[in-house]
This record gives structure tokens, sequence and C-alpha cells, in this order.
């Protein structure tokens, strides 16, 4: 996954967006008076699939880490030339407070920088946006491949645990707090009106 760049999407148009699966790793490190600061940087932190997540983990570990893997719901929004994911990822049911009565700025043929500008942390809410530090983005590079969601997508995490340095880490799986129905929202709300015939 790539930095989200704006340079990138100059005379880009939403086509549309589907509900995904995507993974967030977080780095958790021993921090002062038995607390644990928790870290992630960014788009490195973000990715398609399991096995990518488990790969960053491995990339970024040092003595005292452990690391924990959230699958999240995420968008993947999809332009003419450029694949891009949406994550909102501290709120258990991601986009569930964005608001509705601004569907028209995420509608099919909107330039894609407002559409990622309307569905990030300066975008529209009800109540008090969810912290800037919720939101994780990146540009798909061409192995990617985004998950859409089942009909009865549930979300699962991991925790690390260690052998040693001269093995890969273990993983113990639990199930995860997310859920998909804002993401589900938010990918009717941006779907191209039908007329029938």
């Amino acid at each position: 996954m790539q930095q989200l760049s704006y340079t990138n999407f100059e005379g880009e148009h939403l086509s549309r967006i589907v509900p995904a699966y995507f993974y967030i790793t977080t780095r958790e490190r021993n921090a002062w008076w038995g607390t644990t600061s928790k870290q992630y940087r960014g788009p490195t932190s973000l990715t398609c699939t399991l096995a990518a997540a488990k790969k960053v983990a491995e990339g970024w570990r040092a003595q005292g880490s452990a690391f924990s893997i959230q699958q999240v719901p995420g968008l993947h929004v999809m332009s003419e030339w450029t694949d891009v994911a949406l994550v909102e990822f501290h709120t258990n049911d991601s986009y569930s407070t964005w608001d509705q009565t601004h569907a028209d700025e995420i509608k099919a043929g909107m330039p894609l920088r407002d559409v990622v500008d309307a569905l990030g942390p300066m975008g529209h809410w009800r109540g008090t946006a969810p912290s800037p530090h919720s939101f994780v983005s990146g540009v798909l590079d061409g192995e990617d491949v985004a998950e859409p969601l089942g009909p009865r997508a549930t979300f699962q995490a991991w925790s690390s645990y260690s052998f040693g340095g001269k093995y890969l880490l273990g993983w113990t799986e639990q199930a995860g707090r997310h859920k998909a129905p804002g993401v589900r929202r938010i990918a009717k709300l941006a779907a191209p009106e039908t007329t029938g015939d």
C-alpha cells in the first residue's frame, strides 16, 4: 500500500465504493509504569490480507515489542485509474456517524479528491468527528486485492507471541470488535441511482 497523494488524483472521478476487509497492524511496547504504548505507521499499517499484516509485524520487530492485528471494515474507493483504501478504525461501527445528508458529495462521477476529503477526518460527521488518528488510508499497489465484505461479515483480531528472535511470531486469534453497517451505508449512498424503465 502506498502513501495517499492528492497529486495522483488529478482529473480522476469516483467510479464506485465497495465495502471491504482491511487489516491494521499495531505495535505495542511496554511504556512507563506498566502501561503500554500503541503505534501504527499510516499506510504501512494498512494491508489487504492477514499474511501481509503479519509481514508488517515481522518488519517492525524489536526487543520488547508485541503486535496486534485488527481485521476492519473499510471503503475500497475506485476511480478510472486509482484504487484507494479508507479505514476509520477506532469506532466499532466504522463510518456509522458520517452525515448522510452530504451523500451528493460521494456519488459516482464526483472528483476523487473531493470524495476522499468528504470521507476523511475533516468530512461531514454527526456530532463529534472521529479522531484524526482513527483514519488510515493508502493507494493500493498492483498486487493488493481488497476482499469485498460478504453478506454476514464478521471480524477477527490477532495478538502476537514470540518464540524468540530466530523464529517467526506466533498469533492468537480472537473475535474482533468491528461491525460493517456504517461502511455498507456509505457504499449504498455512493452508488449511481438507477431508474426503472
